[in-house]
């Protein structure tokens, strides 16, 4: 199908495909704002940016941000050809993790007392994760090689996740959504993770004053 055709197309380039944001060019204070965006993210590695908004506030108050997007896993395993004194084995695993961070800072989940002081690694939700791994053996006497044995596998979903940020201060805010798309191999396998369609919505509210999240 086409959406398979453009997988496997960008499967060799393991890089930013692009942002593509919809986002207003002013600053309306104390909306409602939104980005999205179609292109491709596959997996670099690295950090990338994946979305941006600007927010303008004229009055400290506490954000709602809604992240969905669609997130795309495949791995592929071989085994048999390679066996080392009749055994072989191979895994593949992909990875999306997934934050946001205000004016270079990121949001963190919890925010006890009204505050909301700045997040770390441990902020950073795991959109989707598959590790796949096999192992097979010669178990036969005499040992007569193994046969091979191939699996293709790609699922993909759509998810969504909300921070809350308390207490932002009056002014001009940068918001960006940040992911890290990662890889890992052993033995003759291949592993791809990739993000799709997604939208960013920064919603003003006013919490209670003993707000915890």
């Amino acid at each position: 199908g086409m959406v398979l055709t453009v997988v496997v197309a960008v499967l060799t380039s393991l890089a930013l495909v692009g942002t593509q944001g919809v986002l207003a060019t002013h600053q309306p204070a104390d909306k409602v704002v939104a980005s999205g965006s179609k292109l491709a993210v596959v997996g670099p590695g690295d950090e990338v940016p994946i979305l941006t908004a600007t927010l303008r506030s004229t009055n400290v108050s506490d954000l709602i941000l809604g992240v969905s997007l669609e997130c795309a896993i495949l791995t592929q395993l071989t085994t048999g050809p390679n066996a080392v004194d009749g055994v072989d084995q191979a895994l593949a695993q992909g990875k999306v993790l997934v934050w946001v961070e205000i004016d270079g800072q990121i949001v963190p989940i919890n925010s006890v007392g009204g505050e909301s002081q700045p997040g770390d690694e441990s902020d950073k939700v795991t959109f989707c994760d598959r590790e796949y791994q096999r192992k097979v053996s010669d178990n036969e006497d005499p040992a007569d090689g193994q046969d091979t044995e191939e699996d293709y596998i790609r699922t993909k979903a759509a998810n969504a996740f909300n921070w809350i940020h308390l207490n932002v201060g009056r002014g001009v805010h940068e918001i960006v959504v940040k992911a890290t798309l990662t890889e890992r191999v052993e033995g003759a396998a291949v592993a791809e993770a990739l993000i799709g369609n997604r939208t960013l919505v920064v919603e003003p509210a006013k919490l209670a004053n003993d707000a915890t999240v």
